[in-house]
């Protein structure tokens, strides 16, 4: 991780080391205090690292605290009217609709078509040549990638996937200043984020259009769920329009925030043999050789505490950021309206008030008794909440089969003398030039491989 500031960064400065890595930007007091106030500019600015402040913000007094209208100016002219971009009643809908697309019973299906990736993975690196280094964060956007396009029916969306994840996008100053798309092209040239957002379009729509034609006899696809999504009662649905935005939207996170998580795991485990050989005993016990079925991933407890544990230290989405529609008070904090609201995972999971030795790896954290102590709003790498991570079962599946094929497998090695950094971007937090790795073949580890007071 970053070094932490001992004092909280002057604005200035600030801005110039959030643009780099907004990780670095935050100070040790942050981690010691549960509710911190400061100035941004011309705002307040409250950082609320409390979670009953995390339960008002996120879940009590929800319709107070919008997303900062800076969002959907920057990736609405891409991504549209999304659940990421949308707000009030048009987020509600399409929430509504949604939902049971993508809720637990709808992903166990994609299982099998996730392992099938994941054993061409296995494959592709099986032929690299021994010792052989590569970023294994690309090799997990391919798989997917891939994944996304099997879900919408057409390859084709492929390179489409590719050039959109391949444009970054830093943080502006003018972003804060709600300065118009016209200034912000003048100032940076034009946002090759809205043109590959908007490539899309021609695919999505012939796509959409195939799935209401009521002839259509193809792949009940996640395209097709979306499509013909539709309130029992009333009967209304999303709009051509509205399909392509959500799916645009789901496609991007569906690739961009679990690769981080799958990308951080494989660090963790090359880092902790203990860990990995303790993995390797329970894929042994519960698959043998066989690929993980959805029936399977339930008895990967020991995997699923690992992810968790991945999640609690490296966030995919280090930063919520709401603004306060109104006054509250929150934690007996006053709020004013117009305030800025940051709810940092980054910072709430590794707060010294709320976890106990918060920056040691320690996946029994997740074990039963430790989280029934715990309050649930102290981990929300998915946030929680009526704003919980709509893919969140469709990532956790994705993420426990294609960690466990991989393992089953391979034992991942760091390349030595490289720096692995975590720094965070615009939405999510990555390694810094990726994540050199080799794959070494793996012998069937045996039950004395990790430490006795581990098990």
């Amino acid at each position: 991780m970053p070094p932490r500031p001992k004092r909280p960064l002057s604005n200035l400065k600030l801005i110039r080391v959030a643009r780099r890595n907004s990780l670095a930007a935050c100070d040790e007091q942050l981690f010691d205090e549960l509710i911190v106030e400061r100035r941004f500019l011309w705002f307040r600015s409250i950082i609320i690292s409390d979670p009953e402040g995390i339960r008002r913000v996120m879940l009590d007094n929800l319709d107070n605290y919008p997303r900062l209208p800076q969002m959907a100016r920057v990736l609405g002219p891409g991504l549209g009217e999304g659940l990421l971009t949308a707000g009030g009643e048009t987020w509600r809908r399409h929430r509504r609709l949604m939902t049971p697309t993508l809720d637990g019973r709808s992903v166990v299906s994609y299982a099998p078509m996730i392992a099938e990736l994941a054993h061409e993975l296995v494959q592709s690196l099986s032929a690299r040549p021994p010792g052989e280094y590569f970023n294994i964060a690309d090799e997990v956007t391919g798989v997917l990638i891939g994944a996304v396009a099997r879900l919408f029916g057409d390859r084709q969306i492929v390179p489409l996937l590719v050039s959109f994840l391949e444009n970054t996008r830093g943080r502006r100053v003018l972003d804060f200043i709600q300065a118009p798309a016209w200034l912000q092209d003048l100032f940076y040239g034009r946002d090759t984020l809205r043109d590959a957002g908007h490539a899309f379009d021609a695919l999505v729509y012939q796509l959409i259009t195939e799935r209401r034609d009521p002839s259509y006899r193809g792949e009940q696809d996640l395209l097709w769920r979306l499509t013909n999504a539709s309130d029992r009662n009333s009967g209304e649905s999303l709009s051509d329009r509205e399909v392509r935005d959500e799916a645009v939207t789901l496609a991007l996170g569906a690739i961009d925030t679990t690769m981080r998580a799958l990308t951080w795991i494989w660090y963790l485990l090359a880092m902790h043999p203990w860990a990995e050989a303790r993995l390797h005993v329970e894929l042994d016990e519960v698959l043998g050789d066989r690929s993980p079925t959805a029936d399977d991933l339930p008895q990967l407890v020991y995997l699923r505490k690992l992810i968790d544990e991945t999640m609690r230290l490296y966030p995919p989405i280090p930063v919520m950021m709401r603004i306060a529609a109104d006054d509250d008070v929150v934690g007996g904090h006053t709020i004013p309206r117009g305030s800025l609201i940051s709810i940092m995972p980054w910072v709430v999971h590794r707060h010294r008030k709320l976890w106990t030795d918060p920056d040691h790896v320690d996946p029994e954290r997740f074990g039963p008794e430790q989280s029934a102590a715990r309050h649930r709003f102290a981990y929300i790498p998915f946030a929680l909440g009526p704003h919980i991570c709509i893919g969140a079962s469709l990532a956790m599946m994705e993420m426990l089969t294609i960690v466990s094929i991989l393992a089953q497998r391979f034992r991942f090695r760091l390349k030595p003398d490289r720096e692995v950094s975590a720094v965070g971007g615009f939405l999510t937090l990555r390694v810094d030039g990726g994540l050199w790795m080799s794959a070494e073949p793996r012998a069937a580890p045996t039950e004395t491989a990790w430490p006795r007071q581990l098990a």
